[in-house]
């Protein structure tokens, strides 16, 4: 009979091992390799895309700043000369926002620029170089490839451009292919990559910020100068030049587009009224820049002209009285043709208030009246001992005579021999209202050296009234005199004597002014031509350069 053997360890067995569960002794499971697991590659895709995104959005901001301070830059250009030229304090707040655009456009096109990271480092090495002697102007472009190469010691990283484009195609195949048998270094290279494009955002953002701080604090700098200078100018006003602007006087100034004025009158809002000969350009109204010159507008003439509602041919003469009613007259003359004209015979009473004219009367029987005029024929024979004919009627010279409450109206035609005529409507009231016909005065025959009436105007700096005609020089040519006249009939006018320097020919426009609150006698000449391109010529004097 088989003996059993007994159950226990066996021979040569470890009793510590014994009793150990048998998986307890199998190895430890591999540790999983860095990047195996997905979420960490979603890290390293939107960690890429988030710092190509503050790039985009660093490029976006820079974009609007260069925009905005352009645009800034560009108006103050080209409207600074008109809108600080006059008073020349305001330079300081235009110079001031000037410089903090062109600051912030600087610092916004660096933010914008696609230059590398390291060239302004490369750029501050090279110059302290140059400085210590240690380098000089040719060394330049090694300073800079050198900031482009990778560090000295360190591999190439094939996903940073800038150490990919100093490689051959040879090269970049080559290490590429290293690149993709090393998982550890495609992340390492990737991580890398990540930070140097943090540094380019950075670097980007640290510009935008100087170039938004710049704009920021310059505005502020350029209001804080024009509250400044302007209530500087509030308290000195002498210092702004406002006091006492720059009137032209002995300068000859040339219109834009106006090219026979033919008479003038300052409005009371001390805008200046002018007409001429042309009906398409009838009335102009202009403001008074501070230097004297005249600024014309042609809408707004366009609009007045229109409003007549009216053709108005040949306007010769312009007034006002004391209630601010304009007074207008054609010439009331035959055309070239020798016919009469409706056009060419009208006397105008209207208003102008803003950029409309308003309350327009007309009379348009005053020639007819003239020629029936018998006891007025019979005074002037009486006063002259000749025979006028008002066929020839040509009214050139318009002046409401304030004193009186009479309308002058001075001839360029008919003359009593070498005698110019002067009459006064002694009505006016009655004739615009359509009440009454003309009722004249008497006759005023005025010796004016042989020239019939040109111009008419009332002057109250000199307390005369002033009257400009031709008359025959001793070479026999025609030159512009300036008369001066009390207004009695029995008074004759005096010549008074203009600068040698004056060269206007055919002054047909004069009127006493006042610009800023200095007086002005303004002269325009009827010597323009529209088809040549040659607009008409006016000036200013100072009465101080009147002579008698």
């Amino acid at each position: 009979m088989a003996r059993k053997t007994a159950k226990g360890p066996a021979a040569g067995s470890d009793p510590v091992v014994e009793g150990i569960p048998e998986d307890a002794t199998a190895l430890p499971p591999k540790e999983k390799q860095l990047g195996s697991s997905k979420a960490v590659e979603t890290m390293f895709r939107n960690a890429t895309r988030a710092e190509l995104d503050l790039i985009a959005l660093a490029a976006t901001k820079a974009n609007i700043m260069i925009s905005l301070n352009g645009l800034i830059i560009s108006a103050l250009m080209i409207s600074g000369a008109f809108i600080f030229a006059q008073t020349a304090a305001f330079l300081l707040p235009a110079g001031v926002f000037m410089m903090t655009a062109a600051a912030s456009i600087i610092f916004a096109l660096l933010a914008a620029s696609p230059e590398r990271a390291g060239v302004f480092t490369a750029l501050r090495e090279w110059a302290v170089a140059v400085f210590r002697r240690q380098a000089r102007l040719r060394d330049l472009r090694d300073y800079l490839d050198r900031r482009h190469d990778a560090p000295e010691g360190e591999p190439i990283n094939l996903l940073i451009y800038e150490h990919r484009v100093r490689l051959t195609r040879d090269e970049n195949w080559e290490r590429m292919q290293e690149l993709l048998r090393d998982r550890d270094e495609i992340y390492h290279q990737m991580t890398d990559q990540i930070y140097w494009l943090g540094q380019v955002a950075d670097r980007k953002f640290r510009f935008l910020d100087v170039s938004y701080t710049v704009f920021r604090w310059g505005l502020l700098a350029s209001v804080i100068a024009f509250l400044s200078v302007k209530s500087f100018i509030g308290l000195f006003p002498g210092v702004g030049g406002s006091g006492a602007p720059r009137l032209q006087n002995l300068g000859i100034a040339e219109f834009e587009d106006i090219y026979e004025p033919s008479a003038v009158q300052q409005l009371a809002d001390g805008r200046i009224l002018v007409v001429e000969d042309e009906a398409s350009r009838a009335i102009s109204i202009m403001s008074l820049a501070e230097d004297g010159r005249l600024v014309e507008n042609a809408s707004t003439d366009l609009k007045i002209t229109r409003a007549f509602g009216r053709k108005l041919s040949d306007l010769e003469g312009l007034s006002i009285d004391d209630a601010n009613n304009v007074y207008a007259t054609t010439s009331h003359s035959m055309n070239n043709d020798g016919e009469r004209r409706p056009d060419r015979e009208q006397m105008l009473r209207f208003r102008i208030e803003g950029n409309a004219a308003g309350q327009i009367a007309s009379y348009t029987k005053l020639r007819d009246d003239l020629m029936a005029a018998d006891d007025l024929k019979a005074a002037i024979r009486e006063l002259s001992g000749e025979e006028v004919d008002f066929e020839k009627l040509n009214i050139e010279g318009l002046s409401y005579y304030r004193e009186a409450r009479h309308l002058l109206v001075g001839l360029r035609e008919p003359m009593a021999g070498d005698m110019s005529i002067a009459l006064a409507i002694t009505n006016p009231g009655e004739v615009f209202d359509g009440t009454a016909a003309p009722r004249f005065g008497r006759p005023i025959l005025l010796d004016l050296k042989g020239g019939g009436i040109r111009a008419l105007s009332y002057d109250p700096v000199l307390g005369s009234f002033l009257i400009v005609n031709e008359i025959e020089g001793h070479e026999g040519n025609r030159y512009s005199q300036l008369w001066s006249w009390s207004g009695e009939p029995s008074v004759p006018p005096e010549p008074i004597a203009l600068p040698d320097i004056i060269n206007l020919n055919n002054v047909e426009s004069i009127d006493s002014i006042v610009v800023d609150g200095q007086p002005r006698l303004l002269l325009m000449s009827d010597e323009g031509n529209e088809k040549k391109n040659k607009p008409a010529r006016y000036m200013m004097l100072e009465y101080s350069q009147l002579g008698g």
